[in-house]
Order: C-alpha cells, then sequence, then structure tokens
C-alpha cells in the first residue's frame, strides 16, 4: 500500500505528493475561512470599542483579498511538493506572484475607496464649495490608476523586463502617444482647466450652445449635463473650455419678461388699475425682487400690451412665475379687467 501511494506514476509524481500537494491548498482554504471568521466576529467586536474608524476599515477592505492571497500562497507551498521541471516551477510560481501581486493591488483600491466614502464624502459635505465635489472623484480614479500602473510595472519586473528601460522608453513612445491620442490629451487639459478656472460646479444650471440643464459631473474627459428632458448630455472637455459657458446659477435672481394684452375697450382707469395689481402682486412674493417694471409698452393689432419684467430667486423662479401669474389671472377676473385675443373687424360699405 505505502510502495502504491509513493511511487511516481502521475508525471513522475507520486499520489502521495498530489494529496499532499491538494491537502495544502484545502488548508490554506481553510486557514482563509478561519482568519476571515476572527475578521468578522471577533476582531470588529475589538474595532466597535475603538473610536477611530480607521480599524473598521482596515478590516473590511482586508478580508476578502486576504483569503484570495492565502489561497495563492496555498498553492505557491504546495508547489514545493510536487515533481516539476524547474522551467515549469518557475512559471507556475511567476503565475502565483501576479496573482497576489493582483490580491494586493484588490486591498489597496477597495482601502481607497472606502477611506473616501468614510472621511472626504463627508467633509466635502459639510464645505460651502463645491469644488472638492468635482475633485475627489477625480483624483480617486487618478489615485487607482497609478495603483494600477505601478502593478503593472511589477509584473512586468516579474517577465524579466527592465522597468528602467520601460520608463527610458515611455519618453520616446509618449510623443506617439500624444500624437494618437490628442483629442483625449486636450479633453483632459479642458477637465483641468474647468477644474482651475471654475466658470461653473456641480449642480449649476448652464447654458451651452442650446443645451440648458444641471451639471451632473465634471470628469477629466467629458462633463455631463442633465437637460430640460431629463436625458443626459455629454459633451468634451475640449469643446467647454474653448466655447461660451452661460452660468445661469451665478446670478442671483432669474429676470421674467412676459408682454400681456388688454382689450382696446379697457379704459385708462382700468389699465392703471391693472398695472397697480401687478406691482403689488410682484412685491408681496416673498421669492421676488420688489419694484417690478410694468409699463404700458404699445399698441398692438388686437391689443393694448403692458410689458412686465420682474426678477425671481434663481432656484425658485419656477415656483414664482407660475404663483404670480396665477395671481394676476385671479385679480383681473376679480376687477373684470378682460385679456385680449387675436380678433379681426370687417367693414363693409353699403353700394
Amino acid at each position: 500500500m505505502i510502495e502504491w501511494l509513493s511511487a511516481p506514476n502521475y508525471f513522475g509524481n507520486s499520489l502521495a505528493q498530489i494529496i499532499l500537494f491538494f491537502g495544502i491548498i484545502v488548508l490554506s482554504v481553510i486557514v482563509g475561512k478561519v482568519i476571515y471568521y476572527i475578521i468578522k466576529t471577533r476582531a470588529r467586536q475589538v474595532t466597535k470599542k475603538s473610536e477611530s474608524k480607521i480599524d473598521d476599515l482596515l478590516l473590511h477592505t482586508i478580508e476578502k483579498p486576504l483569503i484570495f492571497c492565502l489561497i495563492m500562497i496555498g498553492i505557491g507551498l504546495g508547489l514545493n511538493v510536487l515533481t516539476i521541471s524547474a522551467d515549469m516551477f518557475s512559471t507556475v510560481e511567476i503565475i502565483s506572484d501576479i496573482l497576489i501581486t493582483i490580491g494586493a493591488v484588490w486591498i489597496v483600491i477597495n482601502f481607497i475607496d472606502a477611506i473616501i466614502k468614510l472621511y472626504f464624502l463627508p467633509l466635502a459635505e459639510t464645505t460651502d464649495t463645491r469644488l472638492d465635489d468635482q475633485i475627489i472623484p477625480i483624483a480617486s480614479k487618478v489615485t487607482k490608476w497609478l495603483v494600477i500602473i505601478f502593478a503593472v510595472l511589477i509584473i512586468a519586473s516579474r517577465f524579466g523586463y527592465d522597468i528602467t528601460a520601460i520608463l527610458a522608453g515611455l519618453g520616446i513612445g509618449g510623443l506617439a502617444f500624444a500624437f494618437a491620442a490628442k483629442e483625449t490629451i486636450a479633453d483632459m487639459f479642458g477637465g483641468m482647466s474647468i477644474l482651475m478656472s471654475k466658470p461653473f460646479m456641480v449642480g449649476d444650471w448652464v447654458d451651452f450652445e442650446g443645451t440648458v440643464g444641471e451639471v451632473e459631473k465634471v470628469s477629466l474627459r467629458h462633463t455631463t449635463i442633465r437637460n430640460l428632458d431629463k436625458r443626459t448630455v455629454t459633451i468634451p472637455n475640449s469643446k467647454i473650455s474653448k466655447s461660451s459657458v452661460v452660468n445661469i446659477s451665478s446670478a442671483p435672481s432669474r429676470k421674467i419678461v412676459f408682454n400681456l394684452g388688454l382689450t382696446y375697450e379697457t379704459p385708462v382707469k382700468k389699465m392703471n388699475k391693472a398695472i397697480e395689481l401687478i406691482t403689488e402682486i410682484v412685491n408681496n412674493h416673498e421669492n421676488c425682487e420688489n419694484y417690478p417694471i410694468v409699463q404700458f409698452s404699445e399698441f398692438k393689432d388686437s391689443a393694448l400690451n403692458l410689458l412686465v419684467i420682474y426678477y425671481a430667486e434663481n432656484d425658485k423662479w419656477f415656483a414664482a412665475r407660475h404663483d404670480i401669474n396665477m395671481s394676476i389671472k385671479e385679480a383681473f377676473e376679480k376687477n373684470k379687467i378682460d385679456f385680449a385675443y387675436p380678433t379681426q373687424m370687417i367693414y363693409t360699405a353699403k353700394a
């Protein structure tokens, strides 16, 4: 029985070696599960007593990636009990190291996400400026990409590539890349320009070449606007940086202009009453500035036009306009002031 287990019948390995190999892998999985259990129960009970969130944060970010890395380490240890060629051992070892590196990157990226979620985003909500709301997502992406690039360089070195030569080659290859990706680079510089000059912020209402809406996101390459139809419009930053953008939210109030037509049968007394009523309605509205412009502007074909200009708070002008219009209609009905509508009079001459 012992001879059968120790006989090298499986690619130069005995059954005992193969069983031991898989046993080490299973053991690494069990160890990982045990550590996972300790993290989920015992360790978290301790960290709950700590005033700092960093302990809880670390436990949350390393749980699953740590188990993954332990399994990879178990595979690496298990290879030591097998009889395999040096080339095969080296190849499998390299693959194992690459997977462990991926696990480490997984931990770091999870940690970055958790740090931003627990600390930076709540901090940004407490500040008056919205600049940090734009910078934090971009900084998060840039940091993650730097971690990934660093990991790729480590993996490349594991395959025998000279990192110094790679970095030196980026100087020459960077020129070719710049020509190939000039639009992307232009968009990124446009994004930096928007962040630095701050023509608008996330949450502002803007008018860009006829696209009116709320700015939802400013990334390195694109700006996303939610238009009045509730659809998202994605605009390259390079285009925005070279064009005029009207920041509607930058003004403390919004001007509302309209013409109100009265019938030609309206006497001057009632016209003055109409002007008085409109002025009083605007002055009494809490979201409108006092002293609107209400004037008899012109004689139209079928109406005596009153020009009305007033200012409402920028974020409440929709509701304010509705209230003003309804109040004018109600007041005119009460005072028997008639609105004009398109009419045409035909005179016929008697033969």
